[in-house]
């Protein structure tokens, strides 16, 4: 039966290395919730692209087709019809009219996971120590017995 117990120790090694890989491994639960957190960001920056893709396609349609729109950003710009006369004011800084936000480039980040070879090195040394955890064990019974 001694045996059983230097197994046991190798099962245990490999039960660690699984579950651990199941949950802080590059493919494990830890690493699938941050992608989807991921995944999530970039679904709400495709919807916040599309709601200024649609603003600025309906201000598209306005340059087109509506003449009053043409002239109010023609003033905006400092220009005017035929028989219209402007007055400067020097040194006066009229505030920008809020322009329209391009949208954002969103990168997502490399998961955050323990890697295979780290797990395998921590399952190896768990081995190890219980081995020799075993066989001090074992050494003291037999000196305890002798």
């Amino acid at each position: 039966m001694p045996f059983l117990k230097y197994c046991a120790a190798l099962w245990i090694a490999i039960l660690f290395y699984v579950f651990s890989s199941f949950f802080v491994g590059s493919v494990g639960t830890l690493a699938y919730s941050q992608l989807e957190r991921e995944r999530q960001k970039q679904v709400d920056n495709i919807g916040r692209l599309n709601a200024l893709y649609e603003t600025l396609l309906v201000e598209k349609q306005a340059w087109e087709s509506d003449r009053d729109t043409i002239a109010v950003h023609a003033r905006e710009l400092g220009y005017g019809a035929g028989d219209e006369r402007f007055i400067r004011i020097v040194g006066r800084t009229d505030a920008p009219k809020d322009a329209l936000d391009a949208g954002e480039v969103y990168l997502a980040g490399e998961p955050r996971a323990a890697s295979n070879k780290t797990l395998l090195i921590l399952s190896v040394i768990m081995f190890v120590l219980m081995e020799l955890c075993i066989i001090v064990v074992d050494v003291l019974r037999y000196i305890k017995n002798a």
